[in-house]
């Protein structure tokens, strides 16, 4: 005979099913994890298929804002294993900046951006930075948006993104600012490694490795829950650490400047309107340093 509790257990393990959690690609059970944006509600989506796994109970807003389906709690205490690979006392270390370009501007004359939040929310801003060093820039951003997964109203992952722009034509230089999303969702469970995204975001813009990329990296002023800065930690060592194979990708040390405070946070995860312009001037700025123009 079963226990009438374990039919209600059943029962509610069905209903977190039919939550929209979805993702790009991967086996069944992954369950589609943290990320949700800044008045982005609704389910983690993805490109295929419907995700097959529950999320975590209590699951509340990503990216630190709203809540959404499926997202798991990013302001709640750690849970055993979020930090799933632990934080190394070496620290890999990035890229250092680069050199100022003796005239401040970039060869890289024209840019694709692909973001997340830090980007969608902040465009105008961004695209002046970008201009100020001498590049035009095409911007392809959502709140919530991770490599391989997404808010069920972005219209595509950090890997569409790069189809989409990649099937207009484009020949310019990239910069990826991906990843707090990515490695919250990492944390909570997700399917694939850290190294295992950024390999595939590489590989989608360039399998050859000769396509000029800068990579932001990532922080958060987060002591706990999935989107604790250890595990930005962990995604930074792990840009550093895809770098043995991605020659053409520098990496951009955004984590020491935001650490120094001159980037105000408004939540931890995204800034005041002052932070983006420190930020969005800083990412110009690195873009010059490493592409200078000749």
């Amino acid at each position: 005979m079963t226990h009438p509790r374990i039919t209600l257990f059943r029962s509610l393990a069905v209903a977190l099913l039919a939550c929209s959690c979805s993702q790009e690609s991967g086996p069944t059970g992954a369950w589609a994890g943290a990320n949700a944006d800044a008045g982005e509600a609704g389910a983690i989506a993805s490109d295929s298929g419907v995700e097959d796994g529950a999320a975590p109970e209590g699951a509340a807003g990503a990216d630190g804002d709203s809540g959404a389906e499926g997202a798991a709690p990013e302001d709640g205490a750690l849970p055993d294993g979020a930090v799933s690979d632990g934080a190394a006392d070496d620290a890999l270390v990035p890229d250092a900046t680069g050199s100022d370009s003796p005239s401040g501007m970039t060869s890289c004359v024209s840019v694709a951006h692909i973001g997340d939040s830090l980007t969608y929310y902040t465009q105008p801003s961004l695209t002046a930075a970008y201009a100020g060093v001498g590049a035009t820039v095409l911007i392809n951003a959502y709140g919530g948006r991770a490599i391989k997964q997404k808010v069920a109203e972005d219209p595509m992952t950090g890997l569409g993104a790069v189809a989409e722009i990649k099937s207009g034509g484009f020949g310019g230089c990239w910069v990826v600012a991906l990843g707090t999303n990515d490695t919250a969702n990492i944390a909570a469970g997700a399917w694939y490694t850290r190294v295992e995204a950024i390999d595939e975001m590489m590989n989608a813009i360039d399998p050859a490795g000769t396509a000029t990329v800068m990579w932001v990296n990532t922080y958060t002023t987060k002591t706990s829950g999935y989107y604790a800065n250890d595990n930005m930690v962990l995604w930074n060592e792990a840009l550093v650490e895809a770098q043995q194979h991605w020659k053409n990708m520098k990496v951009f040390d955004w984590a020491s400047i935001a650490d120094d405070g001159t980037a105000p946070y408004s939540d931890g995860i995204h800034h005041t309107a002052a932070g983006y312009e420190v930020r969005n001037a800083a990412i110009a700025k690195a873009l010059a340093g490493f592409f200078p123009l000749p």
